[in-house]
């Protein structure tokens, strides 16, 4: 059944947007807006779009971090697509303060956390950390976000996640010295034990507590990146719903 109501879960991508320091920023043009002589109310318009792969809402792929890692055009299309837990990290959540595995592992969390597994285990691979940031997008205060200790990432990967997604700049802390290069004080942990595990990370997500909450449905979500061959990465135009268990 086509599910009722369909969350968005992408930023529009759109010229000045927040974008990883020192990264290409997002550009659109109008290259074409020709008119058509004998169709006084039809014009010709095309756009030029400039922009790195890892702009707005978008995937890591293992690539992005390891020479020899999968390009997001070696991934299959079902790892981009499915059911997911969304784990509440809200109370945890402070400028640029780290998130430990005891912020995630509480009461609130523990019945998806026992979701979480491989799907050939009939389990739950994509797992969402909702940290309520997205509310400061296209502010300074957004590049000031928690993150995630090296840890999190581990017990992620142990427990079967195939792709990890939230709603931060990145997993990893964001230097304010960033864009001279800084690098974060763990040194990109998070993206080393994922990536360096063929496993997806999914960055920039919004509106993750739309999806959070009862015990009679299921989330999905797709978060499918652009075919681009030989790419470390790519913007997503993600969404999802809840499913009765029922259906």
């Amino acid at each position: 059944m086509f599910p009722t109501s369909i969350v968005d879960l992408s930023h529009p991508l759109q010229s000045g947007m927040p974008c990883y320091p020192g990264d290409p920023g997002f550009r659109i043009h109008c290259s074409c807006n020709s008119s058509i002589s004998d169709k006084p109310r039809m014009v010709i318009t095309v756009h030029e779009l400039t922009c790195s792969t890892h702009t707005g809402t978008h995937v890591d792929a293992p690539f992005h971090f390891f020479p020899g890692g999968a390009k997001l055009s070696d991934i299959p299309l079902e790892r981009f697509i499915g059911r997911a837990v969304v784990l509440d990290v809200r109370h945890a959540a402070h400028p640029r303060k780290k998130i430990g595995w005891a912020d995630v592992d509480v009461d609130c969390n523990s019945a998806v956390l026992r979701q979480l597994g491989p799907r050939s285990e009939g389990k739950t691979d994509i797992v969402l950390l909702w940290t309520g940031w997205d509310v400061h997008w296209d502010t300074p205060t957004y590049f000031a976000h928690p993150y995630f200790t090296r840890e999190v990432a581990e017990r992620l990967r142990d427990m079967g996640a195939g792709m990890v997604g939230l709603d931060t700049l990145n997993p990893d802390e964001t230097p304010a010295d960033a864009s001279e290069g800084g690098e974060p004080s763990d040194s990109f942990g998070g993206h080393e034990v994922l990536l360096g595990a063929g496993r997806l990370i999914c960055e920039n997500l919004r509106g993750l507590g739309t999806l959070a909450g009862d015990s009679v449905s299921e989330v999905w979500v797709s978060i499918v990146p652009l075919l681009i061959s030989d790419s470390d990465g790519s913007p997503v135009r993600a969404y999802g719903w809840r499913h009765s268990k029922q259906e």
